[in-house]
């Protein structure tokens, strides 16, 4: 009996936490914008179906996945230090100037690593966002240069 409760529970850890390289030629699910433009800025989402939806930056995932909760099983961004994937909502967000289209966010798996990305040149603002501080209004300001 153990041995199939865990072999239960390890084949029900494969089935989660998949993410995926976008294909070449792969289009941002908000904008249209090539999602492999600046890879260490690719992000996706896996939906409950088991489809994926990328972007080109946490910024626009973000606000698909603001958009659609519902639909949504996972968020997938990249640690900026690293190149490897990291679970979105238990990231660091730094707001930067120039990303894709403009003001974005870089991701961080560690606070530490975004604290030090923060006091950088590339950075908006000397501040660390986490997750679950990041909502439409601020997307919205991020957007037109604002960072609050």
């Amino acid at each position: 009996m153990k041995v199939l409760v865990l072999l239960l529970f390890i084949l029900n850890l494969s089935a989660f936490s998949q993410p995926k390289e976008p294909p070449k030629g792969e289009r941002c699910v908000v904008c249209g914008m090539d999602v492999n433009i600046d890879p260490k800025l690719t992000s996706q989402v896996k939906l409950k179906d088991g489809s994926y939806k990328y972007a080109e930056s946490p910024k626009h995932i973000i606000r698909y996945y603001l958009d659609n909760k519902d639909k949504v099983a996972e968020l997938w961004v990249k640690d900026y230090k690293s190149g490897r994937w990291i679970e979105g909502t238990r990231a660091f967000y730094v707001p930067i100037k120039e990303g894709p289209m403009g003001y974005d966010l870089v991701p961080f798996r560690s606070r530490i690593d975004a604290q030090e990305f923060a006091k950088s040149p590339r950075s908006a603002k000397n501040r660390v966002y986490q997750f679950r501080e990041i909502d439409r209004t601020f997307l919205e300001h991020l957007d037109t240069g604002h960072v609050h």
